[in-house]
This record gives structure tokens, sequence and C-alpha cells, in this order.
């Protein structure tokens, strides 16, 4: 088990996430750039920037703002996910309704950045 990580330290790994995700999108994208075109590494990109998204806007309504206490960053972590959640939600029906992009390529591209920031948080905090 590793020391316990500081306020800031915690602070610094939960937004260094999105831009892994970030890679990973533009890596995802790339391939199917070359594999089957640009529309569709437009939209596994755009996959990707939804769920790079979500995780900045968990991150900012966490760690934003100074915390007072346990309770108050609890209660900002579930803040947080319901804002992360709706803005998915929001994105993928901009994605999918109003851009019409094609969605295997969109949902690849969420899942694969989605992955990237559990395996991050995993490795992080093991």
């Amino acid at each position: 088990m590793t020391a316990e990580l500081s306020y800031k330290e915690v602070k610094k790994i939960v937004f260094k996430i999105p831009l892994q995700q970030l890679l990973i999108g533009l890596f995802v994208a790339a391939i199917f750039f070359f594999v089957q075109g640009q529309s569709a590494a437009y939209a596994a990109f755009a996959g990707a920037l939804i769920s790079t998204v979500g995780s900045l806007v968990f991150a900012s309504m966490v760690f934003l703002s100074p915390v007072r206490d346990e309770r108050q960053i609890k209660s900002r972590m579930m803040t947080g996910e319901i804002l992360k959640i709706f803005t998915v939600a929001v994105l993928f029906y901009v994605a999918i309704v109003l851009l019409k992009l094609a969605l295997l390529p969109l949902l690849l591209g969420f899942i694969a950045t989605f992955v990237t920031f559990w395996v991050a948080l995993l490795t992080a905090f093991k």
C-alpha cells in the first residue's frame, strides 16, 4: 500500500486524467482515420471528448474551490458525478441527434477514454 496522498497531490492526479483521456482519444481517432476515414475519426474523437469533458466537469466541481471538511468533499463528489452524468448525456444527444455522428466510432472513442479514466484512477490510488 502506498503512503497517504495529500489533497494537493490528489487534485493534481485527478486533473491529469483528462489529459490522458485526450491523448487516448487522439490515438483512437487516428486509428479510425486510417481504417474508416475522416468522418469516423471525427466521431471517435467526439466520443473521446464527451468522456474527457465529463471528467473535467467532475474534477472542477470537486477541486476548483477550497474545501473545509470531509463531508463537503463527499457532497461535492456526489454533485460532481451527477453533473458529469448530465453533461455526458447532453453531449451524447448533441453528437447522435444533432450532429448525426457514426454511432460505433463515437461509442468506441467514449469507451476507450472511459476505461482510461478508471485505469488511471486504479493505478494512481492503489
